[in-house]
């Protein structure tokens, strides 16, 4: 089953694909782990589009929907924390990128390098941090996201954030869009080459048990991104574990087809999957990966019982 967009969103999103037709940059020509994209990082913030859950009239269904639009290119920005998470938690506007982390908030985190703030789930509260980029040192991943860590941190000089529960679930609808928007533009790549790299005389997008496997990834890619909306849409504990846990169990099957229909040149830094791939495989362990989803989904659904 499909949904439409109604008016505003799908005028919200005819207006971010037009600046990014505009300001994206093109996609890397030099075989990298990962760019990323300074410039629309800037166009972004002053547009008002990664604000847009603050708006009258809108709301972190909007955000996810810019989200998982961003998500797609091959570069990263950081939009999903900015977009879902900070509006959420009652942040001020403008301090970002934001990064995120659970337990020690000297581990490594994405974005951490042009972050301005940091957020860390302890457990039984949360810790919001401003980032000094000179106590920031950059962590080399194979997971196309840039990295980074804290070589030092005051607690003390932190805020507390009590509602851990609010971050998680927020932080749930986020991870669920942007792996959304990875899977669609790791779809799409492996499509193209199907339809027209050859074998045997024919495409290799015309041999069954492919069309199978990619049918699913298709599946896959459209379920993520639905259970995703609708899990801001609803703004509900389960709704968001269960968002978040598909694409987390379903991510590593995904991957693994994907990158074996592209065969040799799907291990290869010039072919792009790999910014959408490695990407994915960064997001499987978040929150305690699938399986601490489906704990919170069932707490969330059956309370004590569980």
């Amino acid at each position: 089953m499909n949904f439409s967009l109604n008016e505003d969103q799908t005028s919200l999103l005819t207006g971010l694909d037009q600046l990014l037709a505009a300001e994206a940059p093109p996609a890397p020509t030099e075989p990298v782990f990962t760019e990323y994209a300074h410039g629309l990082d800037a166009v972004l913030s002053e547009s008002g589009f990664l604000d847009i859950a603050r708006e009258d009239g809108f709301g972190l269904l909007d955000a996810a929907l810019i989200v998982e639009r961003l998500a797609r290119l091959p570069q990263t920005v950081e939009a999903a924390s900015t977009a879902i998470i900070a509006p959420a938690l009652g942040l001020e506007p403008g301090l970002r990128p934001v990064a995120l982390t659970s337990g020690n908030p000297l581990r490594a985190a994405r974005y951490l390098p042009m972050a301005k703030m940091l957020i860390v789930d302890r457990g039984d509260d949360a810790l919001i941090l401003s980032v000094d980029p000179a106590r920031v040192a950059p962590v080399e991943t194979l997971f196309a996201y840039p990295y980074g860590r804290l070589t030092e941190v005051d607690e003390g000089a932190g805020t507390v954030f009590a509602d851990v529960a609010l971050l998680r679930r927020v932080w749930r609808i986020a991870l669920a869009a942007e792996a959304a928007g990875c899977m669609a533009s790791a779809v799409a790549t492996v499509v193209e080459h199907v339809s027209t790299r050859q074998a045997f005389g024919r495409p290799l997008g015309a041999f069954q048990a492919i069309q199978h496997r990619l049918a699913m990834a298709a599946e896959t890619t459209e379920s993520a991104k639905w259970l995703a909306f609708r899990a801001a849409w609803s703004g509900r504990d389960d709704d968001a574990a269960i968002a978040a846990g598909f694409v987390q169990a379903r991510i590593p099957q995904f991957t693994f087809d994907l990158h074996q229909f592209s065969g040799a040149m799907g291990l290869t830094l010039e072919y792009p999957l790999h910014y959408w791939t490695y990407r994915l495989r960064a997001l499987v362990g978040e929150l305690g990966g699938s399986t601490g989803q489906a704990r919170a989904a069932a707490v969330a659904a059956w309370g004590d019982a569980a």
